[in-house]
């Protein structure tokens, strides 16, 4: 299996630090794909051996450009400010098959927050609700094509609406493995406040209230 892992970023350096020391494994391509940064996010990518390419500010167009010069034949998507678990390549090369080209990790919270623990336990459920960017996605670049990636459209909520399309036409798998994922926002905005705003961008993202009503919404409520 040649894995491709897909990092956007803007302004990850320290974040990068944590991260990309336990992804130079087995080979994988690392494309970080840098959406305006002015740190050292690039720098150190580099000293990294990661390939470093520029798209616009924008996650999901970030995230289709790192993908469209991947040379894996399984793309790796993974946020800076989250950490797979050491053994991710295997855990992948193990659970990817015909009948699941797709699926995640479960999601673990940095963090003592019993609030926060208990939102991880239940990362480890099939669902939309429970899903999350900082679970990563790992995806065969073949279906990852046949769904045209994520909607570039889309300025908030692109993951979501990829493994929604991608459900459509195919099964997936979360790996009962841990990513460490930060709790920076809710740190920063408080647990309750900051599941409770993102619950109800959610609920009105499918409910099909426009997005950029959504994001007005998010940036009054949440730093």
């Amino acid at each position: 299996m040649k894995l491709s892992i897909i990092i956007p970023v803007l302004n990850e350096a320290s974040n990068l630090k944590k991260l990309l020391p336990g992804l130079t494994q087995e080979s994988n391509e690392i494309i970080i794909v840098d959406g305006g940064c002015t740190d050292k996010s690039k720098q150190i990518s580099e000293a990294f051996g990661a390939k470093v390419i520029t798209a616009p500010k924008s996650r999901a167009k970030q995230m289709n450009a790192g993908a469209k010069i991947a040379k894996g034949d399984v793309l790796f998507f993974v946020h800076a400010d989250s950490i797979p678990p050491n053994d991710f390549y295997s855990a992948i090369q193990k659970n990817i098959s015909e009948e699941t080209p797709f699926g995640c990790f479960r999601s673990l919270f940095d963090t003592k927050s019993r609030f926060l623990l208990i939102n991880s336990y239940f990362s480890r459920f099939k669902g939309m609700m429970f899903r999350g960017g900082g679970q990563t996605l790992w995806i065969t670049k073949t279906l990852f094509e046949k769904l045209n990636g994520y909607d570039e459209s889309l300025k908030l909520m692109e993951e979501y609406d990829f493994i929604k399309r991608a459900t459509k036409v195919a099964d997936y798998k979360v790996i009962q493995k841990d990513v460490l994922v930060s709790p920076r926002t809710y740190d920063d905005n408080g647990n309750f406040k900051t599941q409770l705003v993102y619950g109800l961008i959610m609920f009105g993202f499918f409910r099909g209230i426009h997005q950029d009503k959504l994001i007005k919404f998010g940036k009054r409520w949440l730093k």
